[in-house]
């Protein structure tokens, strides 16, 4: 058996050729960078775990993709399209496009479900819902509002830095600032 090569680039030809040992080593180089991305999402209502999981599918994306011939280091195209996979998902989330599958119980947990319907925990979530819009509106700037609201309904950087008339940076700048300040919050 030969010793696998030392570059992510030369793994990552090998691996999108059907080498395990080359993905497999390829995995263990790149899951802390997969992680580390997860987890600068932890304040939305995604675990972090699935968060990894959708990172680790946009590196398969990446190792399927890659070309060395264009110069790109094989590592800024798997954070290029870890971190992509991983917003695509988080939008996915936040539009509810999949609200029925991810909010469904079986009928054995429904049978053994308790206060599914108490209004005691009805009118708490009602509470908590009231108290996180009052800090959203009082923390947040007037363009940090709009660009949420933006985000939030599935647009890009850079149709939300048009129609707000910024830079697709202004807007990143923006939701960083969103993300800390929820995430103080908690």
């Amino acid at each position: 058996m030969s010793a696998l090569p030392r570059e992510d680039e030369a793994l990552a030809v090998l691996a999108a050729q059907g080498d395990d040992a080359a993905m497999a080593e390829l995995i263990r180089r790149i899951m802390p960078l997969a992680r580390t991305k997860a987890t600068a999402y932890r304040s939305f209502a995604v675990p972090p775990e699935d968060l990894l999981q959708e990172g680790m599918l946009g590196f398969l994306n990446a190792v399927n993709h890659y070309k060395p011939a264009q110069g790109t280091s094989f590592r800024s195209f798997a954070a290029v399209c870890i971190q992509n996979r991983i917003i695509s998902a988080l939008r996915s989330h936040m539009s509810g496009k999949h609200a029925p599958l991810n909010t469904s119980i079986t009928l054995e947990d429904a049978d053994s479900a308790q206060g599914a319907n108490d209004p005691q925990d009805i009118i708490s979530a009602k509470e908590e819902t009231a108290q996180l819009m009052s800090f959203l509106a009082d923390s947040l700037s007037d363009l940090e509002r709009k660009v949420l609201t933006l985000f939030l309904n599935g647009e890009s950087y850079s149709s939300i830095a048009a129609a707000l008339q910024t830079t697709p940076k202004s807007v990143d700048n923006a939701l960083q600032r969103i993300r800390t300040k929820l995430s103080k919050r908690t």
